[in-house]
Formats: structure tokens, sequence, C-alpha cells
């Protein structure tokens, strides 16, 4: 994700990266910290960012009870977006499904298969937990026993998401399929512009989008 990033913001005449660890690094003018790493790297940022009041944005997953103890410690000196997927298109998955399960006056069963490539190390992907903690929290009602979640680890896939509902009535399918890791950069390099504008607090993406920073 770093080079993805480093990527997108070439194309950017007013956007400007640079990487805390280094030696002479400039904590002043930074609109945020921009987080892809592991659990490890996770807390080392976020510990930075609340020491030097700079607003965190982090697409790392695989995170623990005691790093959201962090997020929960660190919100109350900075802004904080935590998001799995910083894709538009799940975002808009998301508005799919829940005009769907909306919609209908019936049960479903769910069953969520996500794909992803073999270096992936957290198995489901956050971006499945969080569907599933989205259905779970808003549409409960509408399903039907537990939510069956299926990883699978192929090639270098990016990103594929299949959301199936099934009723006696039949099959209805959403999926999403990331084509590059771009899409994931360019919506946290999004993110940065706004965040340092935003309160005190800890935020989604679906804030972010909703709020059109």
């Amino acid at each position: 994700m770093g080079r993805a990033i480093q990527a997108q913001c070439k194309k950017l005449s007013n956007t400007y990266i640079s990487d805390f660890h280094i030696k002479d690094f400039d904590s002043n003018n930074i609109s945020a910290l921009i987080d892809f790493s592991a659990p490890d790297g996770f807390t080392e940022a976020l510990r930075f960012c609340k020491e030097n009041k700079i607003p965190f944005i982090s697409g790392t997953t695989g995170l623990t009870a005691k790093h959201l103890e962090d997020v929960t410690a660190a919100k109350k000196f900075i802004p904080i977006l935590i998001a799995s997927n910083m894709s538009l298109g799940i975002a808009n998955l998301k508005t799919s499904i829940e005009k769907y399960l909306i919609s209908i006056n019936t049960s479903v069963k769910c069953k969520i298969v996500e794909i992803h490539h073999t270096k992936k190390k957290d198995s489901p992907s956050g971006t499945a937990l969080e569907i599933v903690k989205f259905l779970q929290n808003f549409h409960a009602n509408k399903i039907e026993g537990l939510i069956d979640v299926k990883s699978y680890r192929i090639g270098n896939i990016f990103g594929i998401h299949r959301i199936e509902f099934k009723s006696d009535e039949g099959i209805t399918n959403f999926q999403h399929i990331a084509s590059s890791r771009d899409v994931f950069a360019i919506g946290a390099l999004q993110a940065a512009r706004s965040i340092n504008s935003m309160e005190i607090g800890e935020y989604s993406f679906a804030d972010f989008i909703n709020k059109k920073l």
C-alpha cells in the first residue's frame, strides 16, 4: 500500500509524502499520518500521532482489543479514522445491501466469501468482518441464523468480497472486486486531505463519505 500511495502522490502537484521514521522528520504542517502496516506498526504510528497531535488514518487489519483500547485513549487528543477498507466501491456495496434488506419482507440466510492474495496474513479479511458487524448492528432482524464467512487465499488477488442472501424465493448476490490497490490509496489520500478539519474523535470511512469531507 505504501507504494500505491506514493504513486498517487506523484500525480498530485499539491500533495507530499514522507516517512515519519526518518531522522529529520518535521511534524509541522502535516495533514495526517496514513498507516497500512501491521498491528505492531499500528501501535507505533498511533503513539507518534498522539504525542505530536497529528491526525491518524489507518487501514491496518488484524487489530486486537488492546489496539482498540489505545484508539479509545488517543481519540481524546486527535481525530482518528479507522477503516479496514477505504474503497468507495465497498461503501456503495454496503448502501446497496442496505436498500435490499430494507425492501424485503422475509428473513434471509447470509454467506460472505472473501478472496485475497496469498501474502495476506489476517483471515477473514477486515472488510469481511466489517460487513458482518454492519449486518449484525443494523439488520440483524433480517438475517436468519449465523453469518457464514468463507476465506480463500489465491494468487495475487487484491480483494473480492461476495455477499449472498438466500431465502425460499431464491438467491441474491452482491459483489465487489478490487482491480488494484489504487482504490484504497485514493480513498486514504482523500481522507488525509480533510481529516485535519475534523474535530477530535474517532471516525469510520462511512463518516467520511456521508460528510463528503
